[in-house]
């Protein structure tokens, strides 16, 4: 279990006043705080010193409730104008920042919104506003329910006396705190700026704001745009183990083989609309051959596998013996000038025996013009320093980015995976799923 802090400025009324506890001491009596920071300018340090007053009162408390306070004390003797908003809001802000420091992850830091000065006050409600750091803000309201304004002598201060006669210890007293349910604007702000990344597609950069208001958000907002940042990076091990713990819809297509290939898909899709139109061409080989290995096997009834042969780097090479055996090296020395060379699996040796072995005409157009587009674009992309535009696709290949897209969603569905048009915008049901655990 966590400990509970506690920072406070220290104001006129505190530690006891009008024979009830103060702000700070009331916080005290019913959170019980582990440790407690008192921060003390020029006038409180001056009263600190004359009686120590403050610790005093907490180590009576303390004994009183059976449970040990440890108490800091911020010294502020050179702060004697106690009005200014700004010096509080960057001091209250660095004072915080290094307690928070040695925090733990299960340690709960409360901060005293009723003691000090006008000036401390409204710095440390715009800092809980801001929800800069993590704190629960916690305000008392006074014994009379308005404002004090009876007179009490304060100089001559008697701790023992003020402790015996203080109402606040009778059973009967009432808790006279309120946690401060603040308007958390920056959690407000920061979920925006989410919604406007995964418009954008960009879950890295939505994951990392995330994980700035990580205790602000539902666990499962949290986990989704884990989720979200895993799916774009083909992580389907580090998903499939999240979704042990919860079950999140978010793949249309469930079978293994077929869901890799649909997934790959989309993350090219997400290219297109980012503009990324470099990455998308120079991704685009790995999903051809796999299609055109479906469409083979779907279409042409040849298996990839019966006349292929795996190196030590899981690189698919032609069998040159399976593929003599079945004929179809004959067909693929017909393709080519000088005759058909064995090596690597490429897609245009697929797009081949597709040409040779498939009835089916308009797909045989197709495959031939994503290997053409694949094959131009992609040596061009990879090989030279260009700006890749949709208007360099039109020139290079005759068709916009859009458009050979088109062909990769036409042969996924001629290749046997069972994609309906809804399953296209799966990552914009996401992002809708996303926002609505993150409200």
């Amino acid at each position: 279990m966590g400990k509970k802090i506690l920072f406070s400025p220290v104001g006129g009324t505190d530690p006891i006043r009008y024979l009830r506890d103060g702000s700070l001491l009331h916080i005290c009596r019913h959170y019980r705080p582990d440790i407690v920071y008192l921060y003390l300018s020029h006038e409180m340090m001056q009263i600190h010193r004359q009686d120590n007053r403050y610790v005093a009162t907490i180590e009576l408390l303390g004994k009183h409730l059976h449970h040990n306070f440890e108490v800091h004390v911020i010294e502020r003797d050179a702060l004697i104008d106690v009005q200014q908003y700004d010096i509080f809001y960057q001091d209250f802000r660095q004072e915080i920042r290094k307690i928070e420091e040695s925090m733990g992850e299960e340690d709960e830091l409360l901060l005293n919104m009723a003691s000090g000065t006008p000036a401390m006050k409204s710095a440390l409600m715009v800092m809980a506003t801001l929800a800069e750091y993590r704190f629960l803000p916690i305000q008392v309201s006074t014994p009379q329910k308005r404002m004090n304004s009876e007179y009490e002598e304060r100089k001559n201060y008697e701790i023992d006396v003020n402790w015996e006669l203080d109402e606040d210890n009778q059973e009967e007293a009432p808790n006279r705190c309120t946690e401060v349910k603040c308007l958390h604007l920056m959690t407000l702000l920061k979920i925006e700026i989410i919604k406007k990344h995964l418009a954008a597609y960009d879950y890295r950069a939505a994951l990392a704001v995330a994980e700035e208001i990580r205790r602000d958000i539902p666990a499962d907002a949290y986990r989704m745009l884990q989720i979200a940042d895993a799916r774009v990076k083909l992580s389907r091990n580090k998903i499939h183990a999240w979704m042990r713990e919860k079950e999140y819809d978010i793949y249309p297509i469930q079978e293994s083989g077929k869901q890799k290939i649909f997934e790959y898909a989309l993350v090219l899709q997400i290219k297109l609309k980012r503009e990324e139109y470099a990455d998308f061409i120079r991704g685009i080989t790995p999903i051809v051959v796999d299609l055109l290995e479906n469409i083979l096997k779907n279409q042409c009834n040849i298996v990839l596998a019966d006349y292929c042969k795996s190196d030590k780097d899981k690189i698919l090479k032609w069998d040159e013996k399976k593929l003599q055996r079945s004929g179809l090296k004959k067909l693929l020395d017909e393709e080519y000038q000088g005759g058909f060379r064995c090596g690597s699996v490429y897609s245009g040796h697929l797009a081949c025996l597709i040409r040779r072995k498939c009835s089916d005409r308009v797909l045989r157009q197709k495959v031939e013009d994503i290997v053409y587009a694949e094959s131009r674009a992609r040596n061009m992309a990879a090989h030279e320093i260009v700006s890749v535009t949709d208007e360099w696709f039109r020139e290079k290949t005759g068709k916009s980015a859009k458009e050979i897209f088109s062909l990769i969603q036409y042969l996924t569905r001629k290749a046997g995976i069972n994609v309906k048009d809804e399953d296209w915008e799966s990552y914009d049901r996401m992002n809708e799923q996303i926002i609505f655990y993150c409200q």
